[in-house]
């Protein structure tokens, strides 16, 4: 028997979700920004600059500017997304065989096994599709028999259900 229900999918949401997805590398970056202080403050005690301090200064502008790049794209394409979608709820249908989404948008119908990860956190599930591409389920719309569901679907296909 199917699960149906609706959600709202808010656009502060999405900000938030879309944040954590792009900072979720920051151990690699403070481990980088380490490296290179580490480089310059050696360097500022000969009153030399070395080729490794001049590439990373140039090399942690590159990531910051990348960074800030990704992050306004985001958050455009995310209000783009909000306006064209307004206040009408995601209608949500959950079977054994597909996940349904319809709402004024259009309507996706994907087979559980196109899913590669579940990303649980505190406020939505991050059902991942591909590298980067995800759905975002509120939990707070969601029945719990849904939620319930979705994990056990990723159980049963020995996908990685991560809690953040």
């Amino acid at each position: 028997m199917p699960i149906e229900f609706d959600v709202h999918i808010t656009e502060k949401l999405l900000k938030r979700v879309a944040l954590r997805q792009l900072l979720k590398g920051w151990p690699f970056i403070l481990t980088a920004l380490g490296l290179i202080g580490a480089g310059l403050v050696f360097d500022s005690r000969s009153k030399q600059w070395s080729a490794f301090s001049i590439v990373g200064m140039t090399a942690a502008g590159f990531m910051m500017l990348v960074f800030l790049a990704c992050h306004i794209r985001q958050r455009r394409t995310i209000a783009y997304w909000q306006r064209m979608l307004g206040d009408a709820p995601v209608h949500y249908r959950l079977t054994e065989d597909t996940l349904h989404t319809q709402s004024n948008l259009g309507v996706s119908e994907m087979k559980w096994g196109v899913f590669r990860e579940l990303v649980e956190y505190k406020d939505c599930l991050l059902l991942g599709i591909a590298r980067g591409s995800h759905l975002t389920l509120p939990r707070a719309d969601a029945p719990a028999d849904a939620l319930d569901f979705i994990r056990r679907k990723f159980q049963e296909l020995k996908l990685p259900v991560k809690c953040a």
